[in-house]
């Protein structure tokens, strides 16, 4: 247990609130807090009442900077990202984000995902239900029989693709009595058999393929989040099949090339549907980042589905009724209803909806304030530290390596005197702010800037692994990204491009001699925003 959470107990204030949390008091409204300190709550109310929580925030680069603060509590963080529904026929979302989704929802069927992080969008969108999602799990004990095509047949139906060598999540392999088997992108079970038994099982590393912990038993639970409900054939009796579109959409179906439409067919693959929440409900609190944030980003995105909707309907094209099942604010909140919920704000705010109004009424006001110190600010951080312990406050200092901390403890022993006071601690993590709470006399500062020193990048190195993560709404004309394989060039505009009938949204990267290279707006795993971005960005005749 770090300090940040260790000083809480010692106020009435944070108690009280633990003590209501503990009885089930809903809905509970958390203002003043600054980011930071939602996910401080958030933790240490996880923490102290020992049930797990679901944070949902408003979008996805909100989401991320919560997991990267809650990572300094604890680095068993899942995250349910959004799913890319496909408005034409083909694949377009990355496996990554499939593969997460997948992760999460076993996880939190496992019950091993004690902290969870999520969108209002993925939080609105349907999925399959979990008792169809986890109808086909199966357990492998050592010295049973099987039936190795029965064990071929079911890793298939929960998703596993069978390869000559297992190098991914997802994925199975035969070869004679071994059968492999990829539970993460790391790692995998190895079933050996003496004839129909299982002689042994074993862990095995998947970069190495080398077997490690010999084990009893393994249960395999589904690789994607799209386990079939019913059988093809029943599911293709389901179907309206009077076009000629829809006939063509029928035989791909019965070939097994389904995939790309079950968004389509969306209630044709699934009677049965729920969302996250129905995931959750039973056992999670629900925190809520920014009520008023939430709202105003669920009604914009039913109105930009409206406009997608518009725009099919005037090429002539089917509307996937995965995007007509996108629920509402109003039935997100009807869904969390009957949920232990908590609203985090930064601010005292108005009543939203009736909800809200409730939580006020069982709400805790706090009073905290940003903490923020840069390279040439290492003097205020100095005198700020001794005035908190002149006003005898707990300072605790987030450093990010040994070597910072090293020169911390230098630099306040220089200050201080050689007996530091009781009341500081260094801890190795990283907080994307410091922040000073007067509720409960705490300071913590996070050195995260004050350290910074600049990396000599050999000429023409991308850090195509440091940028962050392009996101195509975001991006303006004239800006620099990275592209894994082509390098630094300029996005200059978004084009769309028809083929064989399927319209694609396409960036425009342009290189050096006008050369100009498009990608799918929906599949931007490989760019990245460029780092030395704004005044220092190549001129476009040196690019590559």
């Amino acid at each position: 247990m770090n300090e940040i959470i260790k000083v809480l107990p010692n106020f009435k204030k944070f108690n009280d609130y633990i003590n209501n949390v503990k009885q089930g008091t809903s809905p509970i409204m958390l203002s003043g807090l600054t980011d930071v300190a939602k996910v401080h709550f958030a933790y240490s109310t996880y923490f102290y009442s020992e049930k797990p929580i679901c944070i949902i925030t408003y979008n996805e680069l909100q989401a991320k900077k919560i997991i990267n603060d809650l990572k300094y509590f604890n680095t068993e963080i899942a995250y349910f990202p959004r799913r890319e529904i496909l408005a034409y026929d083909y694949l377009a979302e990355s496996k990554d984000i499939s593969y997460d989704r997948i992760n999460c929802l076993n996880n939190i069927y496992t019950k091993k995902a004690r902290v969870v992080v999520t969108t209002i969008e993925a939080a609105s969108q349907e999925i399959i239900a979990k008792e169809t999602l986890y109808k086909n799990i199966f357990e492998l004990k050592e010295r049973t029989e099987i039936n190795l095509e029965d064990l071929k047949i079911t890793l298939n139906e929960l998703g596993y693709e069978r390869r000559d060598l297992v190098e991914s999540t997802a994925e199975y392999s035969v070869r004679g009595g071994i059968i492999d088997i990829a539970t993460s992108a790391k790692d995998g079970v190895r079933i050996e058999l003496w004839g129909d038994e299982i002689d042994s099982i074993r862990k095995f590393d998947i970069e190495t393929q080398r077997s490690t912990d010999k084990i009893k038993k393994i249960t395999i639970y589904p690789a994607t989040e799209f386990v079939l409900e019913d059988k093809l054939e029943e599911i293709i009796k389901k179907i309206d099949g009077k076009d000629e579109r829809t006939i063509e959409d029928i035989e791909s179906i019965k070939q097994g090339d389904y995939l790309s439409k079950i968004d389509k067919y969306f209630n044709s693959f699934y009677t049965k549907k729920e969302t996250i929440i129905d995931y959750l409900k039973d056992e999670y609190l629900i925190f809520l980042d920014e009520i008023g944030k939430i709202k105003a980003r669920s009604e914009n995105i039913i109105k930009d589905n409206k406009n997608i909707i518009k725009s099919l309907i005037e090429k002539k094209r089917e509307i996937p009724e995965a995007l007509v099942n996108l629920r509402d604010y109003i039935k997100f909140m009807e869904s969390i209803k009957k949920t232990q919920t908590i609203y985090l704000e930064k601010q005292d705010i108005g009543f939203v909806d009736k909800q809200s109004m409730h939580a006020k009424r069982n709400g805790y006001s706090f009073s905290y304030r940003e903490v923020n110190f840069f390279r040439s600010s290492m003097d205020l951080c100095i005198k700020e530290i001794q005035q908190a312990i002149s006003k005898q406050k707990t300072v605790i200092i987030v450093v990010e390596s040994k070597d910072n901390e090293k020169q911390i403890r230098n630099l306040l022993t220089e200050k201080l005197g050689d007996n530091l006071d009781a009341n500081i601690f260094i801890e190795q993590g990283e907080l994307s702010t410091g922040f000073e709470c007067f509720d409960f006399n705490l300071l913590v500062i996070s050195t995260k800037d004050l350290f910074i020193t600049p990396r000599k990048r050999k000429r023409g190195s991308l850090e195509f692994k440091q940028g962050d993560t392009v996101i195509f709404s975001d991006l303006k004309a004239g800006d620099y990204v990275v592209h894994k394989t082509n390098g630094i060039g300029q996005f200059i505009g978004v084009n769309t491009i028809k083929a064989d009938g399927i319209t694609k949204d396409y960036i425009k990267i342009k290189y050096k001699d006008d050369d100009i290279l498009y990608i799918p707006t929906n599949n931007l795993d490989n760019v990245r925003k460029y780092i030395g971005g704004g005044d220092r960005a190549p001129k476009i005749n040196r690019l590559r």
